[in-house]
């Protein structure tokens, strides 16, 4: 009787947890992995959280993306590749992330891993600010506002327009500066 009841308990057990398994969402499965990888990497365990977020871009998970991005960026249980970070920024941008587009955009604002071309950084910037992103939306503004860089007594009427409708933005998502930089560009 006695190996019945383990045999019985063994079964149900298997079963609830194949249903429980089978249940669960991919996305929420990842979350998990993700997390366990976050918390690796906050303790210093660069490698062990390299290793999870490796499995997990092997899924085009693109927060895994991001986060090999940043450790090559800092060398951090790596050696520093600002090369290989900009190639992980590029797979999570592409697949539409926008917070790969804004690191993008800004990589090629600061020329990290990348020729400096703010046309390029514009572009993946604008993606990023089209997905709501308010740091996104505030530094094209402040391109447009100062022409890519030339000056603000330089931007044509148009890329003022642009740059307020995106500070205006920016200011909604409660993007710091971006008020004040609006106040600017309103009194020229």
């Amino acid at each position: 009787m006695r190996v019945f009841l383990i045999l019985l308990l063994f079964i149900t057990g298997h079963l609830y947890a194949n249903e429980f398994t089978e249940g669960r969402d991919k996305n929420s499965v990842e979350a998990v992995q993700s997390l366990e990888a976050y918390a690796k990497y906050k303790m210093g365990q660069y490698e062990e959280a390299r290793e999870i977020w490796i499995a997990l871009a092997d899924k085009n998970n693109t927060t895994a993306f991001i986060n090999l991005a940043n450790l090559y960026e800092h060398g951090q249980g790596v050696e520093r590749s600002l090369s290989t970070s900009i190639m992980w920024l590029e797979k999570a941008a592409m697949l539409g992330d926008s917070r790969g587009q804004f690191q993008l955009g800004m990589a090629y604002e600061k020329g990290l891993g990348v020729k400096k071309d703010l046309h390029e950084a514009a572009k993946w910037l604008e993606k990023a600010a089209q997905q709501n992103d308010g740091r996104a939306q505030f530094n094209l503004g402040v391109m447009f506002a100062t022409n890519f860089g030339q000056g603000i007594m330089t931007s044509s009427q148009e890329q003022r327009k642009q740059a307020i409708s995106w500070l205006e933005k920016a200011k909604e998502n409660s993007t710091e500066d971006a008020q004040e930089f609006l106040n600017l560009l309103l009194t020229l």
